[in-house]
């Protein structure tokens, strides 16, 4: 009962808020178009990205050749493809191709 009271109660109370709020000021029909000086102008885009960075892999004990390291990747996009697991495709994927490239022996260093 007194749940129902509370909510009629800030019902009202919010309601008479609004109409004090919007007495005082003019009606929409007496508004006329704004000068073109107070119109902010559109804000330029961010100049980073929402994305994450893409790692780059090195091989720790030593360099490793382009085909090699291409070998390397193929065999762990192939068992990342197929990893088991629960949850979205992208996260196991990423799981386990960076437990496959690390245990090849590759670190993962961003360009940031």
């Amino acid at each position: 009962m007194f749940g129902r009271i509370r909510g009629l109660m800030a019902i009202l109370f919010g309601g008479l808020a609004l109409a004090a709020c919007g007495s005082g000021a003019a009606s929409l029909g007496d508004a006329g178009p704004l000068p073109s000086g107070s119109v902010p102008l559109p804000r330029p885009a961010p100049k980073f990205s929402a994305a994450p960075a893409i790692p780059t892999w090195q091989h720790v004990p030593a360099p490793v050749s382009a085909q090699q390291f291409s070998q390397d990747k193929a065999e762990c996009t192939k068992v990342a493809n197929s990893a088991p697991g629960v949850g979205p495709h992208e996260v196991k994927f990423y799981l386990a191709f960076t437990s496959c490239m690390r245990s090849e022996g590759y670190e993962a260093s961003s360009g940031l």
